[in-house]
């Protein structure tokens, strides 16, 4: 009868244990999948933000470039949204750009406000906005 005991200690694991060892073990991987995948997407859209933060400002600094008092620097709305952009501000892309150049001497006597907006959609639309101001040709603007 000692004998029997001491085989009954010697088994090892039950297929239960080994059963619940592999469920806890899938579901660890699971959740691991899961936040690498999140980790992907927060990713790429991080680098989504920061192109579409160079077409802004790329844009911004063409406008500001212009001769004083040039076509493209008076008040209106302006748009690349026939020819969506790549990452390197080449045709045939994903991103859009649109501007908008405010009235004449807002926010103050001399200048107009440059509102820069570049959208997008991956899995989601997203916009980012940057502004900024060109001078007028005169003060005030004419």
């Amino acid at each position: 009868m000692h004998r029997d005991i001491r085989r009954k200690r010697q088994r090892g694991f039950s297929l239960v244990e080994a059963l619940a060892a592999a469920t806890l073990l899938a579901v660890a991987m699971m959740a691991l999948n899961m936040t690498s995948i999140s980790l992907a997407r927060g990713t790429k859209t991080a680098d989504s933000y920061s192109v579409a933060t160079a077409l802004a400002t790329e844009q911004l600094e063409i406008v500001r470039a212009m001769p004083l008092g040039s076509a493209g620097q008076l008040p209106g709305n302006y748009s690349s949204a026939g020819n969506p952009l790549t990452a390197d501000g080449q045709p045939g892309g994903k991103f859009t750009r649109t501007w908008r150049i405010s009235a004449n001497d807002t926010p103050s006597i001399g200048l107009r406000t440059v509102v820069m907006n570049v959208s997008w959609t991956d899995t989601t639309p997203h916009t980012m906005q940057l502004a900024g101001y060109v001078r007028c040709a005169t003060v005030p603007c004419p």
